[in-house]
């Protein structure tokens, strides 16, 4: 964040302290969504200090905060809270002058749960015919095929692809190393010739960073997360998908998805998608993969309820009684069953 005035309030003074001290704690991302939440809370009290908000008055004091800055989302709203309780309870004795954690009582909010959707196969193969480039092609099979979060796609370098075992080596979210196995002789194709046309060193990032008023690329620098978002949108233009100036409608988490539906659907093995994603529990690939149990369910019960049907030898004439508990020849038959032709056909033959 460039405009550092928030530390010139008693709260963002605070702030400044807390960040330096989580600074090797938090990845670069990280560290600007804290700061990003941190100045928000110093610029909306900018006249308060930390002991001002010793509960019960400093709680109230935070719930109207969070819900004028992140009330419409629950996803953000509960982040926003998790930065602002981590600021607050390292502000608590010995470290800080608060004894108590103003932010204990507040609730998260209550996720919606997300109902995931994927490009089908015409969109798909459009997004990926569309990309001339082929550093654009590279990353848009990295998104639809194996299924890498944004961020894992900014942080590549060319150094990070193994030749020899046909891995790519990606840095999660959680600053976690995974491997991501790529069969595809045809993508590492395409990697060559992307290296040896535009003279890709080792370091360099795949994604690289736009500088300077002419777009000149520097890539010895990732490119940012507008940046990213902004290329994703110009490659769904280019197939057609989305109209030209678009920025909104279509994530790029629904590539991520796409992988992993398509994945499901070809296999069935939950598992095998979960190793995809890199989930660290499967119940999380279940939750969020919905879609095909339900398809197997429809199916399931289909065939169940064919194992009802009745068989060439099993005619539709078998009669229920009214009460099983009487003697066949005492009971009441059913009236519709009088003018049924194969109830006929019985009392005839018996």
């Amino acid at each position: 964040m460039k405009d550092k005035s928030y530390q010139l309030t008693p709260i963002g003074k605070k702030v400044a302290a807390y960040l330096r001290a989580k600074r090797k704690r938090l990845t670069d991302e990280s560290y600007r969504d804290y700061e990003s939440g941190l100045d928000k809370l110093a610029r909306y009290f900018p006249d308060l200090r930390v002991e001002d908000f010793e509960p019960p008055t400093g709680t109230e004091r935070l719930e109207e905060f969070l819900d004028y800055q992140w009330d419409r989302s629950a996803p953000t709203y509960n982040k926003g809270l998790s930065i602002i309780r981590d600021f607050f309870r390292w502000q608590i004795i010995p470290r800080g002058p608060l004894h108590g954690d103003p932010t204990f009582l507040i609730e998260r909010a209550k996720d919606r749960q997300v109902h995931p959707t994927t490009f089908p196969r015409d969109q798909r193969l459009a997004i990926l015919a569309a990309a001339v480039e082929l550093r654009d092609r590279i990353a848009l099979r990295l998104l639809l095929d194996y299924a890498l979060r944004k961020g894992a796609l900014r942080g590549i370098q060319i150094n990070h692809f193994d030749y020899e075992r046909h891995r790519l080596i990606i840095f999660t979210k959680s600053q976690k190393v995974r491997e991501i196995p790529i069969p595809d002789a045809a993508f590492w194709t395409d990697l060559e010739r992307y290296i040896l046309e535009s003279e890709a060193q080792p370091h360099h990032h795949l994604m690289a960073q736009s500088t300077g008023r002419y777009g000149k690329i520097d890539p010895t620098k990732p490119m940012g997360p507008h940046g990213e978002h902004n290329w994703w949108y110009k490659r769904l233009a280019a197939a057609g998908i989305v109209a030209k100036g678009t920025t909104k409608g279509q994530r790029m988490h629904k590539a991520r998805h796409t992988a992993g539906q398509r994945v499901l659907d070809k296999t069935g093995n939950l598992k095998a998608v979960q190793q995809l994603l890199g989930h660290a529990s499967i119940q999380t690939t279940g939750d969020i993969y919905t879609d095909w149990d339900i398809d197997q369910l429809a199916a399931t019960m289909a065939e169940v309820l064919d194992d009802d049907r009745p068989t060439d030898n099993e005619p539709n004439s078998k009669l229920i009684p009214l009460n099983p508990r009487k003697p066949l020849q005492n009971r009441t038959i059913y009236r519709q069953r009088d003018s049924n032709p194969c109830y006929r056909r019985e009392r005839a033959a018996s």
